[in-house]
C-alpha cells in the first residue's frame, strides 16, 4: 500500500510547496479513481471497470463517491470461489457483463465517507441500488455484503478527485441471480465421475442433454455404478456396456434416468409416473421428505441429494442404477441378425429352438455359415440333411448342437486362461483365452476361434466361431443297427454264416439289409419252413455268398449314388446293380429281380445300412 501513502504524502507536500508560492491560484490536484487504483496496483479492479463500456466515465462523472476497492488478491480469491480461470470467465460465472456491473456498482456509494465520518453502524445505498453495511470500531472498518460475507478495510481514506477510496480484502457480492450450472458442471461438482464417463461414451448425448429445453436427471452415484458393475460381474464401464448389449443400450439406460420435464421434489405427488428419454416409464414415489425411484424390474433407488438446480432443469442424486427393459434379442434373433442361417436351420431341424429360448442362462458358441460349409465338405455332404444322415440322425444333430451350448453365462471377460465347461450334450468343452483371443477345443482336439465375441442375448451370450465343434458321437455297429431295426432273421443268417466279425471289422461297408418279411417271402418261394432248413439245404457257402452279395466294401449313402443305374462290387465277388431315381433307390440281383430301399441311410460305425424289401440272390 506504499503507493497509496505516496498519494497522501504528495498531497501534503504539494500543499506546502504551493503555500510558499505566489504563482499558484488553484486547488490541490487529487488523482482520479482509475489513476489511484493503477498507482495502488489494483489492476484487476481497473480491468473490471474497463470491461464495462462507459463505466469508467460514469464513475468519473459522479459528483461524490466512496469506493470500497478490492485488492488483486481479493479478486483472485473471488475467481477461486466461482471456479473461474480469469476475469472473462468470472464474468460468465456471474451471469454476464450486467451482473459484473452490478457487482462493481455494489462497491460504490454515491457520497463521500471518510473513515472519520463513519458511525459505529452505517447503512449505505450503493450505485447498484442495494444496501451495504459498514461497521466502524476503533482501529477497524468492515463491510458486510448481501451474502453476509465481511471484508476488512486494509487502507482507508485515499482521497481522489471526486471522493475517497477505501481498499478492502474481499470482493463484495450483492444480491444477484447467478447462472445455474449445466448438467456436466453439477455432476462434476457432485463427484459423479462414472456418470460423466458413461454420458461421454455415448456420441452426441452430452450435447443433447445440455441443449434440452427442460430435464430432470436421476443421477446415480459412483457407488451405485460400482454396485451395478458387481451385479453384472463387470470390472469396468466398458465391460458393463458389453454385458447390457452395447452402446445403444448404454444410451437407453442413461436415457431412462432422464425425464424431459422439470420436477423438483416439491412438485412431486405421492406417486408419479414419468416417460423418460428412453421412451419407457419410470415411477417416482414421495413419502414425506423421502423420494424413491422404481425401474422396470421393480428395483428401488433412493434420492440421496435432491433439487440440485441446473441451467435447464434439476438433478436428483440416487443410490442405484435404474434399468429399463433393454430389449435384448433372443438367441434366434441374434443368430438371424448375424446371418447364421445354417445354424438356425440346424436348430430348427433338431427341434432345439424352445430349449434354447427357455433356458435360464446359456453361452452359445455359434458356428458361422462358412464353418458349416467346411463341415459339410469334411463329411462329403452337400446339405444339412446329408450331414444329419452321416452323423447318425436327428438325435446326433441334437448332441452336436448341444455341444455348442453351455448352460451358464460366460462373456469373454468372465473367462480364465483355461476353462472347462459341461455342455448341454453332457460332454466337456475346453475354452482358452489369450491376449490374441478366445479359442474352443472339441472332443476330437479340433480348435475353433471366436471371431465375434460377446453378443448379449436375453438369457446369456453368443460367441460366433469359425468351426463346427464335434462331440463324441457313438454310432451303432452293424449288428446294433440291425437289432434296432428288428432285422432278426438277417442277424440269425449272419450268425449262422459266421460273418459277424467280418462285417464288424470291415473298414467301410454299405449293407443292403433285407427285412424279416423279405426273408419270409424267400423261404416261402423256395419251399423252406425255416431259415435253418434253408441253410441245411443250400449249405453254408451258398448262404455266405447270398449274404455277401448284400454288402458293398465301401460307404455309399443314398445321396452319394449317381443318378441312374450303376454296378457296384460286393463281398460275394459279384457286381450288384444299384439304381437311383430322385430320392428312390432300388437294387437288382442276378436273377433280375428288383427290390426297393425302404429305409435308407442308417449310419453305422464303419459305413451305412439301407433296409430293402427283398433278399438279393447272386449266381448260385
Amino acid at each position: 500500500m506504499t503507493k497509496l501513502f505516496k498519494y497522501l504524502l504528495m498531497g501534503s507536500l504539494f500543499f506546502s510547496i504551493l503555500s510558499c508560492s505566489d504563482d499558484y491560484q488553484g486547488p490541490i490536484p487529487f488523482p482520479t479513481l482509475i489513476e489511484a487504483a493503477n498507482e495502488a496496483g489494483l489492476t484487476t479492479l481497473v480491468a473490471s471497470v474497463r470491461a464495462i463500456p462507459g463505466l469508467e466515465a460514469t464513475l468519473q462523472d459522479q459528483p461524490a463517491i466512496t469506493v470500497f476497492a478490492p485488492t488483486n488478491d481479493a479478486f483472485a480469491n473471488a475467481l477461486r470461489t466461482f471456479g473461474a480461470t480469469d476475469l472473462n470467465d468470472l464474468v460468465i460465472k456471474l451471469g454476464g457483463a450486467q451482473n459484473l456491473q452490478t457487482v462493481l456498482g455494489f462497491h460504490v456509494v454515491p457520497a463521500v465517507a471518510f473513515s472519520r465520518n463513519l458511525n459505529e453502524v452505517n447503512i449505505f445505498t450503493t450505485l447498484a441500488g442495494q444496501q451495504l453495511r459498514v461497521n466502524s470500531t476503533p482501529g477497524a472498518v468492515t463491510v458486510t455484503d448481501a451474502a453476509g460475507n465481511v471484508a476488512r478495510v486494509i487502507q482507508a481514506d485515499v482521497q481522489i478527485e471526486n471522493g475517497v477510496v477505501h481498499v478492502i480484502d474481499r470482493v463484495l457480492i450483492p444480491s444477484i441471480e447467478l447462472p445455474k450450472p449445466n448438467l456436466v458442471e453439477a455432476a462434476t461438482k457432485a463427484g459423479l465421475t462414472t456418470l460423466l464417463t458413461a454420458v461421454t461414451a455415448v456420441p452426441g448425448l452430452p450435447s443433447a442433454l445440455l441443449s434440452a429445453q427442460a430435464i430432470t436427471v436421476f443421477a446415480p452415484t459412483n457407488e451405485a455404478f460400482a454396485a451395478a458393475l458387481t451385479v453384472f460381474k463387470a470390472k469396468d464401464l466398458n465391460e458393463l456396456v458389453i454385458k447390457i448389449g452395447g452402446p445403444a443400450n448404454l444410451e437407453k439406460v442413461l436415457g431412462f434416468h432422464v425425464v424431459p420435464a422439470v420436477a423438483f421434489s416439491a412438485n412431486l405427488a405421492a406417486t408419479n409416473s414419468f416417460t423418460t428419454l428412453s421412451g419407457q416409464t419410470i415411477v417416482v414415489e414421495k413419502t414425506g421428505s423421502t423420494v424413491s425411484v422404481k425401474d422396470q424390474l421393480g428395483r428401488v433407488a433412493q434420492v440421496v441429494a435432491a433439487d440440485i438446480a441446473i441451467a435447464n432443469g434439476v438433478v436428483h442424486v440416487i443410490n442405484g442404477v435404474m434399468l429399463p427393459d433393454l430389449k435384448l434379442p433372443t438367441v434366434v434373433e441374434a443368430a438371424t441378425a448375424a446371418g447364421l442361417t445354417t445354424l438356425l436351420n440346424a436348430v430348427t431341424a433338431a427341434g432345439l429352438g424352445n430349449t434354447l429360448l427357455n433356458a435360464n442362462a446359456i453361452t452359445v458358441f455359434a458356428p458361422s455359415n462358412a464353418a458349416f460349409t467346411a463341415a459339410l465338405q469334411a463329411y462329403k455332404a452337400e446339405n444339412l440333411n446329408q450331414l444329419v444322415a452321416k452323423i447318425g440322425g436327428i438325435a446326433n444333430l441334437q448332441k452336436l448342437l448341444g455341444f455348442h451350448v453351455v448352460p451358464a453365462v460366460a462373456f469373454s471377460s468372465d473367462l480364465a486362461a483355461s476353462n472347462t465347461f459341461t455342455t448341454l450334450a453332457g460332454q466337456q468343452l475346453t475354452v482358452t483365452k489369450t491376449a490374441s483371443g478366445v479359442a474352443v477345443r472339441d472332443a476330437l482336439g479340433n480348435t475353433a476361434n471366436v471371431v465375434a465375441a460377446d453378443v448379449a442375448i436375453k438369457n446369456g451370450v453368443v460367441h460366433v466361431i469359425d468351426r463346427v465343434l464335434l462331440p463324441t458321437i457313438e454310432l451303432p455297429n452293424v449288428v446294433e443297427a440291425a437289432q434296432a431295426a428288428n432285422l432278426t432273421t438277417l442277424l440269425q443268417a449272419v450268425t449262422a454264416a459266421g460273418l459277424g466279425n467280418t462285417l464288424l471289422n470291415a473298414q467301410a461297408i454299405t449293407v443292403f439289409a433285407p427285412t424279416n418279411a423279405a426273408f419270409s417271402a424267400l423261404l416261402s418261394s423256395l419251399g423252406f419252413s425255416s431259415l435253418d432248413a434253408m441253410v441245411s439245404a443250400l449249405g453254408l457257402p451258398a448262404v455266405t455268398k447270398v449274404l455277401g452279395f448284400h454288402v458293398v466294401p465301401a460307404t455309399a449313402f443314398s445321396f452319394d449314388l449317381a443318378s441312374g443305374s450303376q454296378m457296384v462290387p460286393t463281398l460275394a465277388g459279384e457286381m450288384l446293380t444299384v439304381t437311383r431315381s430322385g430320392n428312390n433307390v432300388t437294387v437288382t440281383d442276378k436273377a433280375g429281380k428288383t427290390y426297393n430301399v425302404v429305409v435308407a441311410d442308417v449310419a453305422i460305425k464303419n459305413g451305412v445300412v439301407h433296409v430293402i424289401d427283398g433278399v438279393l440272390l447272386p449266381t448260385l
